[in-house]
């Protein structure tokens, strides 16, 4: 096939040159470089990452492997909301690994949030939205045998299609949890979102995701990472009482799954319809809010 431009001529080996072009450079760095690619189909794209480092090497094929397997036990009511592994593959001359995935059309919830000039972040019943079709997402990796962990979860790694439906993206370091183990064997992670227990104080599990998101709800309301207790105590109280609780520094005193944090996410999103626990009003959906707002899948 013919090459898109000249400059990207040379990016792919011959084997896969035969099926791809690439359209654009999308991130380049020390660890990897990320590649709009496009298939024999116009409108078939694909996202393309090449490491050269073993390190991000290993991490290209744990997404593969990891995204290959939620495919594989996928509940049919998610099927959409993860990206497909396409292939992995080391070219032999140069040792260099390329890895291709589905590409999903729209903008990271970073691009969204910070879209507002005045003040970055979303609509209070637009976070609530996102937030709780992601934790409907960590429900179903959570429950997967072993659970799933993502370890890193942030806007950045989290897209918004053009239909609003959300998808968790970068499983590069994600992995299964451990039974007995006592700390993660390498820290990484994004330190704005990350657990305190990511770095080394002890092996991350299924609530060091539900710290990350909590993180990522404070991020959609204030275009904040830090968790100010000013700017806490300026949102709705009921949503400051779940960010509180989601990031609490010891894993025991956060919530204790997925589906416990649902539950009080639709709580305040819903106060008619779901009351709980909480012990505060939650807000109500404005009249005006728009018909395709986000539809959170039924699991009944």
């Amino acid at each position: 096939m013919k090459s898109w431009t000249d400059e990207y001529a040379s990016v792919l080996p011959d084997v896969l040159a035969e099926t791809y072009e690439v359209r654009s450079c999308l991130k380049d760095s020390a660890e990897s470089t990320s590649y709009l690619l496009q298939g024999k189909d116009p409108d078939s794209l694909y996202i393309l990452k090449t490491a050269s480092d073993p390190i991000f090497a290993g991490q290209l094929a744990n997404e593969k492997s990891i995204l290959d397997r939620i495919h594989h036990s996928m509940d049919s009511k998610f099927s959409q909301c993860f990206p497909y592994a396409v292939l992995l593959y080391e070219d032999p001359s140069s040792k260099v690994t390329f890895y291709i995935r589905t590409y999903i059309e729209g903008k990271t919830l970073e691009d969204l949030c910070e879209t507002n000039y005045e003040q970055a972040g979303l609509p209070l019943w637009q976070a609530l939205d996102y937030i709780i079709s992601l934790a409907d997402m960590l429900q179903f990796l959570h429950s997967m045998t072993p659970p799933l962990i993502h370890r890193d979860i942030k806007p950045q790694n989290i897209v918004i299609d053009v239909n609003g439906v959300c998808h968790f993206i970068d499983f590069g370091i994600s992995r299964f949890y451990q039974s007995g183990k006592k700390s993660d064997t390498i820290p990484m992670g994004t330190r704005l979102t990350a657990p305190p227990e990511q770095f080394g104080f002890q092996q991350c599990d299924t609530r060091s995701d539900l710290y990350s998101l909590g993180v990522v709800l404070f991020y959609s309301l204030t275009g904040e990472y830090s968790l100010n207790p000013s700017l806490l105590d300026e949102l709705d109280a009921s949503v400051a009482a779940i960010i509180r609780r989601a990031t609490m520094f010891d894993p025991k005193n956060r919530y204790q799954s997925a589906k416990e944090l649902l539950s009080d996410l639709l709580a305040v999103r819903y106060p008619y319809v779901n009351q709980n626990h909480i012990g505060q009003p939650g807000p109500t959906q404005a009249d005006d809010t728009p018909k395709n707002a986000h539809v959170i899948p039924d699991r009944t």
